[in-house]
This record gives C-alpha cells, sequence and structure tokens, in this order.
C-alpha cells in the first residue's frame, strides 16, 4: 500500500489505527501499552499515531491488510417506501442530479488534513489534502454544486467545528474552518441564517496543563457547529407548491418536538460511540441529521448529503419517509452505508 499522499500526517487517531490495520481499537490499545507499536499522547488525552510506524508493525507482523471489491457506482434502494441513491464518486459535480430538485441538504464535510477517511489514496479525497486553501477551493466546489440542485428558498446544514492543530514546543492553533466556510458559502450564493451550537456530552478532554497555577489551563472542547444556509427565494417561485395535502398532513410536528428545536440554538447530544463502536472514522449522531430533516422537510421530498460517510444522514431520511441521495468517494464507507440502509428494511 502506498502511503506517500499522507506523508504531511503529524498523527492518526486510535479508531484510525485500528481501521488501517483491520482490527479493533482494544487491540491498538493493547499493542500500544506493549510498546509494539509507538504512540504519542495528545493534549486532549488521547492515543495518536505515525502512519509509518503502524505500515512497519503491519510488515513486521506480516499481516495482510483487507482487499475490498469494488461496488458499483451507483446503487438504488427501496426503504420503507423511500427511494435511496447512493452515488460512489466526488461530489463536485453531481451530474446524477437534476438542478433545483432537492430539496434539504444534510451533512458534516470531511476535515482539512485531519482524518484518514480512506485506506488507500483516493482523488480528490478531501480529508488527505494539506494546503487549507486548496481544501477550501476544492469543497467550494460542492457548495456550488449543491447550491445548483437545491431548490430555491431551502435549506443547507454543514456540521462542523474549528479545528485545533500542534505546532513545535508543545503549543497549538485553531484553524477557523467555520468562519471561512461561511465566507465560502455566502461567495457561493447562500444566505447565512445562523449557527447552531452541538454541545457534546463527553466532548474531548484536555490535559490538566499548568494546575495548580495559572496561565495555561486547557479547555475541554465539547462542541461543534451546524450552520444553516438558504437558497434565496426566487421571485414567482413557490418552494411548497409540490406538496400534496396529505404530505403536509404526514409532515405534522407534535408540540413537544417543535419546542425542542425552537427553544434554543443550543442543542445537547451524545456523540457517535466511541472506539470499536463506531463503524466510521467520523460519524456524527444520528439524532441531528434526524432533528433537521423531520424539522425542515416534509415526506416525500428528496434530502441529500454530499459527504455520505457511513450513511446516517440517508438512515434517518429514509425512517422519516423521505428520499435520498448521497455521494461517497470511499467504496468502504459506501457499503457501509448501503448495508446500514438495507437493514432498515
Amino acid at each position: 500500500m502506498e502511503t506517500h499522499h499522507y506523508k504531511n500526517r503529524s498523527y492518526l487517531s486510535a479508531i484510525e489505527a485500528a481501521r488501517f490495520l483491520n482490527t479493533s481499537v482494544t487491540k491498538i490499545h493493547q499493542l500500544a501499552s506493549e510498546a509494539k507499536v509507538k504512540v504519542r499522547i495528545a493534549t486532549s488525552g488521547q492515543m495518536r499515531f505515525d502512519l509509518a510506524d503502524l505500515k512497519h508493525f503491519a510488515d513486521l507482523s506480516h499481516l495482510e491488510l483487507p482487499q475490498f471489491c469494488p461496488i458499483d457506482s451507483q446503487s438504488l434502494l427501496s426503504v420503507n417506501g423511500t427511494t435511496q441513491q447512493v452515488f460512489v464518486q466526488d461530489s463536485t459535480q453531481m451530474s446524477g442530479v437534476a438542478d433545483e430538485s432537492v430539496h434539504l441538504m444534510v451533512t458534516s464535510p470531511p476535515y482539512f488534513n485531519a482524518k484518514l477517511y480512506s485506506r488507500k489514496p483516493l482523488s480528490g479525497d478531501l480529508g488527505n489534502i494539506h494546503d487549507i486553501d486548496e481544501w477550501f477551493e476544492k469543497i467550494g466546489l460542492v457548495w456550488k454544486d449543491v447550491f445548483r440542485v437545491l431548490q430555491p428558498g431551502r435549506k443547507a446544514f454543514i456540521n462542523i467545528m474549528n479545528l485545533p492543530v500542534s505546532l513545535k514546543r508543545g503549543t497549538y492553533r485553531t484553524i477557523n474552518l467555520v468562519g471561512r466556510t461561511i465566507d465560502v458559502c455566502e461567495k457561493t450564493g447562500f444566505v447565512f441564517k445562523r449557527d447552531i451550537v452541538w454541545q457534546k456530552t463527553n466532548g474531548a478532554r484536555a490535559h490538566f496543563g499548568t494546575y495548580p497555577y495559572p496561565g495555561g489551563i486547557l479547555i475541554n472542547n465539547t462542541h461543534e457547529f451546524i450552520l444553516e444556509f438558504q437558497k434565496p427565494e426566487r421571485k414567482g417561485f413557490k418552494k411548497y407548491a409540490h406538496l400534496t395535502d396529505e404530505q403536509k398532513e404526514a409532515s405534522t410536528l407534535d408540540k413537544e418536538f417543535w419546542i425542542s428545536i425552537k427553544k434554543s440554538d443550543v442543542w445537547v447530544m451524545k456523540p457517535e460511540g466511541s472506539g470499536d463502536k463506531r463503524c466510521h472514522v467520523a460519524p456524527f449522531p444520528y439524532e441531528l441529521p434526524y432533528r433537521l430533516i423531520k424539522a425542515f422537510s416534509f415526506v416525500g421530498e428528496t434530502v441529500i448529503d454530499p459527504f455520505l460517510g457511513s450513511g446516517t444522514t440517508l438512515r434517518a431520511a429514509a425512517s422519516l419517509q423521505r428520499n435520498g441521495i448521497g455521494y461517497e468517494l470511499n467504496d468502504e464507507s459506501a457499503v457501509t452505508a448501503l448495508e446500514s440502509l438495507k437493514n432498515l428494511k
């Protein structure tokens, strides 16, 4: 396996390391504790592994890294009375989706230089771009095509966080992904409406820093953002004209859910299970797309996720009787997404 595409990566997480070696996170922790694989501890207290060390261990141990069979570039499933489409390709040009045919977008993009999303080098893999300006240029093409396929007046939600990165001598800085994402999307034509804060119930734990002395208190990172954008309405275009009375009635929200959305722009949600409970290196909780899809679309409408990952958005869409479209460049993740959708039947 070629690894030079990741030469600028400073670390892999335990989950990524387990995925790379095709083993469990528990086994990775064991290898680290037995000093069979080199490990360092980040300021968050989490284990970090160098990709070269993992490959060296795999070579010494004669491990056979898994080979995945190719899947169709487009799959169509009927789930819970809905149609779910999965395209195995990048989403900079979503030629399989017609102009203004989508009613809602919900996604969490691959973070710049932060996750090993694919075991093999993939052309167009945003998670393995090491230049921040290039990352914004490439992902801007995705937001441009989302703007094309979204109907006027409808919403797009992006789950993202500002990214802490290590510097020399144990220091760090935070990359302003949130602010720059807003700028890029507004330049594309979207109107930025608001940010919703996702407060995690078990966020990353920071080291104690200079405890018990002042000056170096490292604050735990327990939140991400959900950015809300809207495609401007076009004069004469009625965004809900296609809905039948039956669709509206079937989409009625109960008072408890309505209030849970309206009462606060801080949503408390538990992240996806850690360690071996995760089926993807960077999943968001099922509740996140479920709430957004239920609150901002109608039964029978179409939801798109240009960075599908393990398929959480489409599972939520299918369960709520919305049609779904997902784009996923990594065929391993696409297989996981398709299997999760099949399990809903």
